[in-house]
């Protein structure tokens, strides 16, 4: 079996492959203060839960944002299953052509999603990543990673508000109701969710403008997506792969291993 990991600033992305089948996906809480053996405590629990065996597993790959937990994660997951995780990043071979200033300063959590999407879709994308922050990664008709846009997060912006603005609390972001709220909860929630989905709506009308085209495919992960997609209000459909970044890495390591697992 394959463990596959992403590492973001807010959440950590378990999940494990017997092949080609994602047997289960959890998500834990990201802490720079948890120590090499409190993680694997939370890994071993996370394999228990979903009636697996941590033993069982003979390749693991990880896609981190997250630099200082890099060696305290390879260490867990050395503790949990006694092998050496991938770490993806420069040397890594990804299969992906990155057409950027600096290609080594392309986030790991960002090639993964590339390759994820590169392998479900053929030709121009362009793929939504909603998390910490809202980026947008297009891959051209050549296939390569020709750019990416970083946008606020939908959390972090809520978060940000709620520290500088005393009145404003943090709320929940359910699903918004009639455009102008009539409380103040309904207000954010309309402003946060409508806000967010038409500033998705015009960056993907400015790429297709710069790309010449009324077609786009677009391809969305993240937590945050489905509190998102639904009120994009474009004509453009937008595929939802919530494991996205999970199915770049199980490629990723295939193309860095001499067996599959």
């Amino acid at each position: 079996m394959l463990l596959v990991c992403t590492v973001g600033n807010a959440d950590i992305n378990l999940g494990v492959y017997n092949r080609d089948q994602l047997l289960f996906s959890s998500w834990l809480s990201t802490s720079r203060s948890r120590s090499a053996d409190e993680y694997a405590i939370l890994f071993d629990n996370v394999f228990r839960m979903n009636h697996q065996n941590p033993a069982a597993i003979t390749g693991a790959v990880l896609a981190s944002v997250v630099r200082p937990l890099n060696d305290i994660l390879g260490q867990a997951i050395r503790q949990i299953a006694a092998v050496q995780p991938l770490m993806v990043g420069p040397g890594v071979k990804t299969g992906l052509n990155i057409k950027t200033d600096i290609p080594s300063q392309v986030g790991a959590d960002i090639v993964a999603n590339a390759v994820g999407a590169a392998a479900l879709e053929k030709g121009a994308l362009v793929i939504l990543d909603f998390g910490v922050a809202t980026t947008l990664t297009g891959i051209n008709q050549a296939g390569e990673l020709c750019g990416v846009l970083i946008a606020p997060g939908l959390e972090t912006s809520l978060e940000a508000l709620s520290t500088q603005a005393a009145e404003l609390p943090f709320v929940a972001l359910d699903q918004p109701g009639a455009l102008f709220g009539k409380n103040t909860v309904e207000s954010m929630t309309s402003g946060f969710i409508y806000g967010f989905a038409a500033m998705v709506d015009g960056l993907l009308d400015r790429i297709a403008n710069l790309w010449n085209t009324e077609t786009l495919t677009i391809i969305a992960t993240g937590r945050l997506a489905p509190k998102v997609i639904p009120y994009c209000a474009g004509s453009r459909a937008i595929r939802h792969e919530p494991h996205l970044p999970l199915h770049g890495l199980k490629l990723i390591h295939q193309l860095n291993s001499r067996r599959r697992i």
